[in-house]
């Protein structure tokens, strides 16, 4: 953990405060199929635009990055915009997996983390009808594809399963983008 959370401190480390913003992979049409109350789960939530994007949307939100400085810029984003109360934020290393508290939610936020050994726990840690929204860096159409871009088709494959509804996906200019809803 502490090389990743040094990394990302120093990506963060000056970041002005996010504004709310929706996942790049929700299109207008979609937006409406995310609810407007119940929990949300923010994974990798970075200076936590999309945090506060739920949180405005009506969700209870659950922040989690594995920098601290990005999880003051989340506390300090949602402090300015008056969302305080309804976005939890934590210091958290992914690379073990999910806290086991982390439970019943009606969606799920992961925007541009790779994280492969996540993505069962985004389906399973769902309440039946939650939402799941994952956006990665993507070989497909990547100028210079790297060690954390996913290969083509690797978000199909994780969650093509029978208790998953595929509502939207997405693979090209460097950049791959799943929707799902657990059945």
């Amino acid at each position: 953990m502490h090389d990743d959370a040094t990394r990302w401190d120093a990506r963060y480390d000056g970041h002005r405060l996010a504004s709310p913003s929706r996942p790049d992979a929700l299109t207008d049409e979609l937006e409406s199929v995310v609810p407007t109350s119940g929990r949300a789960l923010d994974v990798a939530a970075g200076a936590g635009a999309q945090s506060l994007w739920l949180e405005r949307r009506g969700l209870s939100v659950v922040a989690l990055d594995v920098s601290p400085v990005a999880v003051g810029l989340v506390r300090d984003a949602a402090d300015a915009a008056g969302l305080a109360a309804g976005i939890e934020v934590r210091v958290a290393d992914l690379d073990d997996g999910l806290d086991p508290d982390l439970t019943r939610f009606d969606v799920i936020v992961c925007q541009r983390f790779r994280a492969p050994h996540l993505y069962a726990a985004f389906v399973e840690r769902l309440v039946p009808g939650g939402i799941a929204v994952v956006t990665v860096l993507s070989q497909v159409g990547a100028d210079q594809p790297g060690p954390f871009h996913a290969p083509a088709g690797e978000l199909l494959q994780a969650f093509e399963r029978d208790d998953v509804e595929l509502l939207r996906h997405v693979e090209a200019d460097g950049q791959a983008s799943i929707v799902v809803r657990r059945r």
